[in-house]
């Protein structure tokens, strides 16, 4: 299992370019290990359909099989542990790739936008200290692009540490988002 982000080249676009695949791998992001059958279930589709398209997700490096947890029927399979990055904006320069990145960038904003929809019907059922946990922000400050380089080194550092320590007791997943995203407005800076 590698810990490194897997970053998309042209052939893992078009492996990841399906809506069934990104639904797919949305849905094990969220569990962190499930079978095809069990994503079959949860996304109404046949284990058989969940299972091709995961092997091709493996295939891309997208998924990796839990080897501790499944069995040679029953493959157990996991995100892969370094995730993924898509360098949408270089890709999207080769006209060959511009409907697979914007397939990929449509589906993951309203997987974002569902699930963010989603806690907001469900989490008056939760415990406070989970509806207190939950949170959004969102915040335009004035950096130039080696702030912003060093702003993502060190907000990947901390979610990396995260990710690898043990949870604690009444642990869930939790969905890490974040985006920097210049705007079209430069800042005054004096001197």
């Amino acid at each position: 299992m590698s810990s490194t982000p897997h970053v998309i080249g042209p052939p893992a676009l078009k492996g990841l370019a399906h809506p069934l695949r990104l639904r797919l791998l949305a849905e094990l992001n969220a569990r962190g290990s499930a079978t095809a059958s069990q994503l079959g279930t949860a996304l109404g589709e046949s284990s058989g359909s969940t299972s091709y398209h995961l092997r091709q997700l493996h295939r891309h490096g997208f998924v990796e099989e839990d080897v501790e947890q499944g069995t040679g029927r029953e493959r157990v399979w996991i995100p892969r542990q370094g995730g993924w990055d898509l360098p949408a904006l270089d890709l999207a320069e080769d006209p060959a790739n511009a409907a697979a990145v914007d397939l990929v960038v449509q589906a993951q904003l309203q997987g974002d936008q569902e699930l963010m929809l989603d806690v907001m019907a469900r989490a008056d059922s939760w415990p406070r200290e989970w509806r207190d946990a939950a949170v959004r922000r969102s915040t335009f400050i004035a950096l130039d692009p080696g702030q912003v380089a060093a702003l993502q080194a060190e907000l990947n550092e901390v979610i990396d540490r995260y990710r690898d320590g043990e949870p604690g007791a009444g642990a869930r997943r939790v969905s890490v988002v974040y985006h920097l995203l210049p705007t079209e407005h430069e800042v005054e800076v004096d001197g």
